[in-house]
C-alpha cells in the first residue's frame, strides 16, 4: 500500500478579552506566628478592597503559599562566612481575572497600592475562551495537510486514497499576551486614569500529522 505522509501547519491571531492580575506578597518577623498574623491581616485588607472593586468573595484564588527561614551570610572577625538566622518570611502569591478593561485594572491597581498590604503587582492579557482557539488551530492544520496532500498528489499524477492516520500531540499553549502593563507605585496611588491600550493579539501556531493512501 503506497501512503503519503503530510504535516499539516496552523497559526492565528487570538484577541485578548481578559485581564490576569497576580499578586505577590510577604511578610516577615523574627517570629513565625507574627509573620503569619502579618500576613493574615494583609489578605483581610486586600479582600475588602477587591469586594469595593466589585469582585464577588472567592474570585481572588491562591496559586502559592509558603512559610520559609531566611539567613544572611555574614563574615566573622577572622573572615570566615556564616549563615544568621534574619526571621520567617510567609510568602502568598494570589491572581484574579477580569474582562479586558482598562479603566477598571487602572482602579483596581490604584486601590491595591495604597493598602498597607502593598503587594507586587503583575499584569497579563489572556483569553477565556482556549478551547475555541485550540479547535480552530486543529481544524486549520487538518485543511493545510489535506491541500498539500491533495496539490502533491495532482502534480505527481496520484489520487489520495482513504486516510489512514492522524498523529497529534496536544501541548500547552502560551495563551498570553506579550503586551506589557506597568505604571509606578506613586503614580497608581496619585491617579486611578488609564490610556486606553489595545494589547497585542495572541499569537498561535500548532501542527499535526496525517497519512493517506494514495492510488
Amino acid at each position: 500500500m503506497a501512503v503519503i505522509t503530510i504535516r499539516g501547519r496552523s497559526s492565528i491571531s487570538v484577541k485578548p478579552d481578559l485581564i490576569h492580575l497576580d499578586l505577590d506578597m510577604q511578610s516577615r518577623d523574627t517570629d513565625c506566628g507574627a509573620a503569619m498574623e502579618m500576613a493574615e491581616a494583609s489578605l483581610w485588607e486586600l479582600r475588602l478592597v477587591l469586594e469595593g472593586c466589585g469582585f464577588e468573595k472567592g474570585e481572588l484564588k491562591t496559586s502559592a503559599f509558603d512559610v520559609r527561614t531566611e539567613y544572611e551570610t555574614v563574615p566573622d572577625e577572622n573572615g570566615n562566612y556564616h549563615n544568621v538566622f534574619k526571621g520567617y518570611c510567609c510568602a502568598h502569591t494570589m491572581n484574579v481575572e477580569f474582562p479586558l478593561d482598562t479603566q477598571r485594572l487602572a482602579e483596581v491597581l490604584g486601590r491595591i497600592s495604597a493598602t498597607g498590604a502593598a503587594p507586587q503587582l503583575s499584569v497579563r492579557f489572556t483569553v477565556k475562551d482556549t478551547e475555541t482557539a485550540r479547535e480552530e488551530l486543529i481544524r486549520q492544520s487538518a485543511a493545510d495537510a489535506r491541500r498539500k496532500a491533495e496539490l502533491l498528489c495532482e502534480a505527481s499524477g496520484a489520487s489520495l486514497g482513504k486516510l489512514v492516520k492522524i498523529s497529534y500531540d496536544r501541548s500547552d499553549m502560551n495563551m498570553i499576551s506579550e503586551a506589557r502593563y506597568a505604571m509606578g507605585t506613586d503614580c497608581l496611588r496619585a491617579s486611578a486614569k488609564a490610556v486606553s491600550i489595545d494589547p497585542d493579539d495572541i499569537k498561535l501556531t500548532d501542527s499535526a500529522e496525517f497519512e493517506w493512501e494514495i492510488n
